[in-house]
């Protein structure tokens, strides 16, 4: 597998990124599949023998720190599997099917009843004067219970967009400038690589029949875009993709705007990240993999090419959200 130039250090901060990924996905989907050791090694690119205590001596504790994490990952599937572990989402979504249920069964017994009802009238019709009044009941009832029904999600359609929805499907350029298990960025050829199959993506995403939701990101490195796009609130009325990349400029934004302007009915919204340069410096010293880094003169250049996103001036931008990370 490749990647194996990696430190160990390198390997298991990988492996916990893509193990807490996962189980944000394995919480709203309910599957311990999303959660498997063979999907989470080979999103973080490791071998799974280290997970198992391979290549590594006994007394070495690194191989305990990959043992423990492997531990951590099977009782997470277990709890998957008794249903402890469950998000918001899946939690809201089982509480819907629960009511429409509920909404189902009331229905069915005032039908039965109004049936009846039909048919003794029909066949006596001195009764029908006598029945008018309980027909009519029933039947507004049963139509106040049909619109609840149309307005409640059914449990056959909650699987297919609940497990959409909360994916999320994050597009960044990132995504493709892991080359032979390696973090490249700076030649020219790569970054338009880089950039062609992130955008191929994001289209391909969507162009599915659905209704969709794009987020598009502003900010500069570790100003917080990657961790939002994991872990920051969506709205659940839409399957959302998220943009995660600079787009520092009015000009940027407007030309992917543009690009994207074959897709009727998409609202899109701007989330800025008001972030000080001192706590973006500090993260890209301290938290960037070396490969990652940017330099200071390049942050520099990068914060003066920020615009903030203005919804007055960029016409496109039907929702705004500002996510502020300061100093106190």
């Amino acid at each position: 597998m490749s990647g194996e130039k990696r430190t160990h250090k390198e390997r298991l901060t990988m492996l916990r990124e893509v193990f807490g990924r996962r189980q944000e996905i394995a919480r709203n989907s309910g599957k311990k599949h999303d959660v498997s050791i063979a999907k989470i090694c080979a999103d973080a690119k490791v071998d799974k023998v280290y997970l198992f205590g391979h290549r590594l001596k006994e007394e070495d504790p690194v191989r305990g720190e990959y043992l423990a994490l492997k531990e951590e990952i099977l009782k997470f599937q277990k709890n998957i599997g008794v249903g402890i572990e469950r998000s918001e989402d899946r939690l809201r979504a089982d509480d819907l099917k629960n009511k429409y249920d509920a909404l189902l069964a009331d229905v069915e017994p005032l039908q039965r009843e109004l049936a009846y009802y039909k048919s003794a009238s029909y066949n006596d019709r001195n009764k029908l004067d006598g029945n008018r009044e309980r027909m009519t009941d029933l039947l507004a009832r049963i139509a106040d219970l049909e619109v609840r029904l149309a307005n409640s999600p059914k449990s056959t359609n909650l699987g297919g967009s609940f497990a959409a929805r909360v994916q999320k499907h994050v597009v960044s350029p990132d995504m493709f400038r892991v080359v032979g298990g390696k973090y490249r960025i700076g030649s020219k050829k790569q970054e338009e690589d880089a950039w062609g199959n992130a955008y191929m993506k994001l289209e391909e995403l969507l162009s599915r029949k659905l209704k969709m939701r794009l987020y598009l990101l502003v900010g500069l490195p570790c100003s917080g875009k990657t961790t939002w796009a994991v872990e920051g609130e969506v709205a659940v009325d839409r399957h959302p993709v998220i943009w995660d990349a600079t787009n520092l400029s009015s000009m940027d934004r407007f030309r992917l705007v543009i690009s994207l302007s074959r897709f009727n009915d998409l609202p899109k919204t701007c989330v800025f990240f008001d972030t000080d340069m001192e706590i973006i410096r500090e993260r890209n010293r301290t938290l960037r993999m070396p490969d990652k880094r940017v330099s200071d003169d390049d942050l520099t250049v990068m914060r003066n090419k920020l615009q903030r996103p203005d919804p007055y001036e960029e016409v496109w931008i039907d929702e705004l959200i500002v996510v502020r990370s300061n100093h106190e």
